[in-house]
């Protein structure tokens, strides 16, 4: 970490999600480019521990739990973040969920939780977010959206169908609010190595009436060009990219980091 440029120095950031996996990656990326960091999740386990290592790093770190689907949650932690850091610079919509279902399988209350998650938390924190971006004229967005936001697949109606939405809210976005000088992007991260891709390869195996898991998961990775999985890491630099000065002129983008399935 400290070889990481500091082209987030002074400013804040909000990161749902951001207790573990990507979410605690981009977190801590932030914090070593010298961001000020507000973690939010349901689940706070990991909060003290990142923002150790923040500290260590040369910034500060605070957190909230909170809930992405309840508006007063996250219009609680947006406040709560300015009033312990300041004016907000930045927000990382990293929370969300997983499933591997047969779509004649899908209960409608599974289905408006994937899609309560996934898209209306992305929703309802831009809205709580942009209300203090507006004023100031400033502000990026990041959206975490998925290669399943690209691509169709078996056993994904319900995740790929919200990150593909979450894909569209964020060209809507960086139209609407291009003008308040606030830049929307999203990130498409490919097989990524988090307990979430694991989870995702044992369902899979599941629904397939598969017992060799390591072998669903070789074939998973032969998909990508680079036949690897992508770190954490790589995702929150692209993040920090896209949070940074350096893209100031970037802004309805979906940018895929993949490994090589998704060309276009």
């Amino acid at each position: 970490m400290s070889a990481v440029p500091r082209r987030l120095q002074g400013l804040v950031a909000v990161v749902t999600g951001g207790n573990q996996g990507i979410g605690r990656a981009i977190a801590e990326r932030f914090g070593a480019e010298g961001a000020r960091v507000f973690l939010c999740d349901r689940n706070d386990a990991h909060f003290a521990e990142i923002a150790r290592g923040i500290a260590q790093a040369g910034s500060e770190a605070a957190g909230r739990t909170g809930d992405v689907t309840r508006p007063g949650d996250l219009e609680a932690i947006m406040a709560a973040a300015v009033e312990r850091f300041g004016p907000l610079d930045v927000l990382v919509n990293a929370a969300g969920i997983f499933e591997s279902r047969r779509f004649l399988d899908y209960a409608l209350e599974d289905w408006n939780r994937m899609l309560a998650v996934n898209v209306t938390g992305t929703m309802l924190a831009s809205q709580a977010a942009l209300r203090h971006m507006v004023p100031r004229g400033r502000g990026k967005i990041v959206n975490l959206s998925s290669v399943a936001g690209r691509l169709g697949g078996r056993f994904r109606a319900g995740y790929s169908t919200s990150k593909h939405a979450v894909i569209g809210l964020t060209r809507c976005l960086a139209t609407e609010f291009a003008e308040h000088g606030i830049t929307v992007n999203a990130i498409c991260p490919g097989m990524v190595d988090t307990e979430m891709f694991t989870n995702l390869v044992a369902q899979d195996a599941e629904l397939a009436g598969e017992r060799d898991v390591a072998g669903v998961h070789a074939r998973l990775m032969q998909r990508a060009l680079l036949h690897r999985m992508i770190r954490p890491a790589e995702i929150a630099a692209l993040a920090a990219y896209l949070a940074s000065p350096d893209a100031d002129a970037m802004t309805g983008q979906a940018v895929t980091l993949d490994g090589g399935m998704v060309m276009q």
